[in-house]
């Protein structure tokens, strides 16, 4: 009787509590999710937790504050050039004829760059030395007829000195001072004409001489053939540079320009990703606008200690 009783008693406590859990549904859900949020977070989240932070705690470090400077970098780039540029060019209108040299190679000073055509000049030589020929020929009769006349001048003073008892002594020293006065001018016709023979040399020839000497053109100094003129052309014959006095130019912004002065050190870095150490050398004291209306200001920096490695038109880059 008393286990019968017992187990009424149990099954009206179970028909309790399914009571309960039918009238209560959501609330026995949420008891459920939290129970399960509360045993996954101190299973898991929690040691993860607590290994993070010992983790930070190990690898936190203690740094000393020192006083420093601030820096502002400015940066800008450019093309190398050449701070030697020689242009070579000529005032003679005769076309080229032959080039020695080509784009690239290296001069020396004295070098044959090129060589102009003097066909023209060397007609216009013959044509002026024909004349002259014609006028040293006409010059060198004068020359004679004057030496002629002065011989003939003296050779009648000779004969006159002997007639001294032919006549009385006033008439005698009459004649001398005449054939004295006919030497003198005999001379200085001699010596007029010898004057014009020596002019006959004309200034026009020798112009043209020197014109056809000019026609072989000669490297002022030494470096490299940067640019050269074609055949048949006229007026500039080549650029000669020396690449080992290299130069980057860049231009700044004027807002920037103030920040710069001669002198200041500046860490080039080229195209080919080669660092070189170089300076501030020029800022130009006039702006220059670009195709936007911008203001630029050149700027030439030159390299501390350029190697092979640095090309002129190479691209680079100044800090």
């Amino acid at each position: 009787r008393s286990i019968t009783e017992n187990q009424k008693g149990r099954k009206m406590k179970m028909a309790k509590i399914k009571t309960f859990l039918g009238r209560h549904k959501k609330l026995c859900v949420l008891l459920a999710v939290l129970a399960v949020l509360y045993l996954g977070y101190n299973l898991v989240l929690k040691p993860r937790a607590a290994a993070a932070a010992a983790e930070t705690q190990a690898t936190v470090q203690t740094l000393t504050l020192e006083r420093g400077e601030i820096r502002s970098t400015l940066s800008a780039s450019g093309t190398i050039t050449s701070g030697t540029v020689c242009e070579v060019s000529t005032t003679l209108t005769y076309p080229v004829a032959e080039l020695k040299v080509a784009v690239g190679d290296r001069v020396n000073e004295g070098d044959v760059i090129a060589l102009l055509d003097p066909e023209s000049l060397d007609a216009d030589i013959a044509t002026h030395q024909k004349e002259q020929n014609a006028s040293a020929q006409k010059a060198q009769m004068a020359v004679d007829q004057a030496a002629r006349r002065l011989e003939d001048a003296k050779n009648k003073k000779k004969i006159d000195e002997e007639r001294w008892g032919e006549m009385d002594e006033d008439s005698w020293n009459d004649l001398m001072r005449s054939d004295s006065l006919s030497i003198e001018d005999a001379q200085d016709a001699l010596n007029g004409a010898i004057l014009d023979q020596q002019s006959q040399s004309s200034n026009e020839l020798q112009k043209l001489y020197q014109n056809k000497a000019d026609c072989t053109i000669t490297a002022p100094k030494a470096g490299v053939i940067t640019s050269l003129a074609k055949v048949g052309g006229t007026g500039s014959i080549a650029t000669i540079e020396d690449p080992a006095q290299p130069l980057l130019e860049v231009s700044i912004k004027e807002f920037d320009i103030n920040r710069l002065k001669t002198g200041q050190a500046v860490n080039i870095t080229t195209g080919a990703q080669d660092t070189f150490s170089g300076t501030v050398s020029r800022i130009a004291p006039k702006a220059q606008k670009n195709s936007s209306g911008e203001s630029l200001f050149p700027v030439q920096i030159s390299f501390s200690d350029p190697t092979d490695a640095v090309k002129l038109g190479m691209s680079a880059k100044a800090q």
